[in-house]
C-alpha cells in the first residue's frame, strides 16, 4: 500500500485545508532541532514547531530515554481510587515549584481540550462545595479558543469553528470582547482598549447576574484567534474584576505556558495569579500527550482530604506515568538550557529582523510578538482599516513550503512560533524566509492593483 493510499483513511484529509503540496509530500517522517523531513528527504523549517507544541525541539534523546525507561519499569496504572505513581506525584511537586503564587494542586489529563474541561468543571466543583450551587456560568472572549470538545466549543470565540455545535450548545456561557490593539485600538491608547474590554467583561458578569457565574477563562494571549496580544494590563484588571465579582479566574496557558512568550507562564508578565491554568502542549513538548489542570490551594482546601466523594472524575489517562515521565524529562531540558530566557532574547531578534525584512511592504499593517509568538497582521493597502482578502493570506502557507519552510496563516494573520532551543543563526534564516515571502505577496498585490488601473 503506498502512501498515498494509506493517507485516505486519516479523517483530517477529509476535514483540513490542502494547499497546493500534495498529501505524499507533507507526509513528515523524522525531526531535529527546528527541522524536520518529509518522506522524500525535503528539509522544512518547523517555524510553527508542529502546533505551537515542540518546545524544546525535535529529536531529544534525553526524552525517548525517560519514555523507554519508564515504559520497562510501569508503562500504566491510573490515578483513581487513591493510587498513584511515581511520575505523576513527582511531576505535580514540579509543577508546584514553577507555577505562580499558591497553583499547587495539578489534575493530570491528555489533551489542551480536556484541560480547560477540568478546570471549568473543579469551578463548578468548588462553588457547589462551597454552598453557591447557582454558580455555573462561564465567560469567554471574542477569538479566543480553548479546544474541540463539546463542553470548550461551547466557550470558543471562533464563530466558523462553531456554528455547527450550536444546536448543541449548553447553556450559561457568553463572550465578550478581547482586546485587539490593531483592530480595536482606534484613535485611542491601549490603556483606552483595555478600559473599554473592561468594562465589557464587567457589565457582562453583572447582566447574567455575579451569583450564577463560576468563572472567566481566557489565554494570556490569543494564539488560534491570531496571536492577539492584549496590552499589559488587561490580565491584572481582569483579576481584579474577578476579585470584586467573586468569580473564578482560569488562564488558559495550554500554548503560552513553559517559555512561550519569555515566561514561564503567559500571566508571569504581569504577576498575576489566576485560580485555575489549564496548560498542556509545552508541558512534554508533544513528546507524548499531556495536560492538566493546576488550583490554587483556597480551590482546594474545600475538598478534605479525608473525602470519599468523588468531584472531578479523572479520565483513564489522568496522570500516565511515562507522559509524566516525559514531562519530567522536557522541563530538565527546558531549565538545563535556559530555554525560557532564550525565547525571550530570541523572540526580541526575530521580531526586529523580520519587521526590517518587510518596513516598506504596505500589507503588513503590524508586526507583533512576545517572546517566541509572533504574527505578521496584514492589511488592506488601499483600506487601512480594513483586513487584506483571507485567500491572498492563506496563500502564504503554500508560499512558506515552497520557500522550505512550515508557518500558519488564517484570516488576517500569519503566524510563527519555532521551538524555543533557535539559535540566532537560525533566527536569521527563518527571518530571511519570511521577509522573501512577504515582499513576493507585495509585488502581486502591487501588480493587480495596477493591472487594475490600467484597465479601469
Amino acid at each position: 500500500m503506498t502512501d498515498a493510499d494509506m493517507i485516505k483513511h486519516l479523517w483530517t484529509h477529509k476535514t483540513q485545508d490542502h494547499p497546493s503540496w500534495s498529501d505524499e509530500d507533507l507526509m513528515i517522517e523524522r525531526g531535529e532541532g527546528v527541522y524536520v523531513w518529509n518522506r522524500k528527504g525535503r528539509r522544512l523549517f518547523d517555524a510553527y514547531a508542529g502546533l505551537a507544541v515542540v518546545n524544546v525541539g525535535h529529536g531529544r534523546a534525553e526524552i525517548a530515554d525517560a519514555v523507554r525507561e519508564q515504559v520497562a519499569k510501569l508503562a500504566y496504572y491510573p490515578t483513581t481510587r487513591q493510587f498513584s505513581n511515581p511520575p505523576a506525584a513527582q511531576l505535580a511537586a514540579r509543577l508546584a515549584t514553577l507555577t505562580p503564587g499558591d497553583l499547587k494542586y495539578t489534575l493530570f489529563a491528555v489533551s489542551g481540550s480536556e484541560a480547560n474541561e477540568r478546570s471549568m468543571q473543579i469551578a463548578r466543583m468548588y462553588w457547589l462545595k462551597v454552598g453557591r450551587p447557582r454558580k455555573y456560568k462561564v465567560i469567554s472572549l471574542t477569538h479566543g479558543y480553548h479546544g474541540a470538545t463539546l463542553g470548550t466549543l461551547a466557550i470558543c470565540g471562533q464563530p466558523d469553528m462553531v456554528r455547527a455545535y450550536e444546536p448543541l450548545a449548553w447553556q450559561g456561557f457568553r463572550k465578550v470582547t478581547a482586546p485587539y490593539p490593531m483592530w480595536d485600538r482606534g484613535a485611542g491608547t491601549d490603556e483606552d482598549l483595555v478600559r473599554r474590554c473592561a468594562d465589557q467583561l464587567v457589565d457582562a458578569i453583572r447582566e447574567e447576574d455575579p451569583e450564577t457565574v463560576a468563572a472567566v477563562i481566557l489565554e494570556p494571549c490569543l494564539s488560534s484567534g491570531g496571536s492577539i496580544i492584549p496590552p499589559l494590563g488587561w490580565l491584572e484588571r481582569v483579576r481584579d474584576i474577578c476579585d470584586e465579582l467573586d468569580v473564578l479566574m482560569i488562564a488558559d496557558e495550554v500554548i503560552t505556558g513553559f517559555g512561550r512568550t519569555g515566561k514561564w507562564f503567559g500571566v508571569d508578565h504581569e504577576n498575576v495569579v489566576p485560580d485555575l491554568m489549564s496548560v498542556a502542549k509545552g508541558i512534554t513538548s508533544g513528546y507524548i500527550p499531556l495536560s492538566a489542570s493546576i488550583a490554587r490551594a483556597k480551590l482546594a482546601d474545600a475538598f478534605p482530604e479525608n473525602s470519599r466523594e468523588e468531584n472531578v472524575h479523572p479520565n483513564t489517562y489522568c496522570g500516565h506515568p511515562v507522559a509524566c515521565a516525559a514531562a519530567l524529562a522536557n522541563l530538565a531540558i527546558i531549565e538545563r538550557e535556559n530555554l525560557v530566557k532564550n525565547a525571550e532574547a530570541m523572540g526580541a531578534r526575530l521580531h526586529a529582523a523580520i519587521e526590517t525584512q518587510v518596513r516598506d511592504c504596505a500589507i503588513v499593517g503590524e508586526v507583533r510578538s512576545r517572546g517566541l509568538m509572533l504574527a505578521l497582521d496584514f492589511a488592506d493597502p488601499d483600506r487601512r482599516g480594513q483586513p487584506l482578502d483571507r485567500k491572498l493570506v492563506a496563500s502564504l502557507n503554500t508560499r512558506a513550503l515552497d520557500k522550505g519552510y512550515i508557518a500558519a496563516a488564517k484570516d488576517s494573520v500569519f503566524r510563527l512560533a519555532p521551538p524555543l532551543c533557535i539559535s540566532a543563526a537560525e533566527v536569521d534564516e527563518l527571518a530571511n524566509l519570511v521577509g522573501e515571502t512577504v515582499r513576493e505577496l507585495q509585488n502581486e498585490v502591487t501588480r493587480a492593483a495596477r493591472s487594475k488601473v490600467a484597465t479601469a
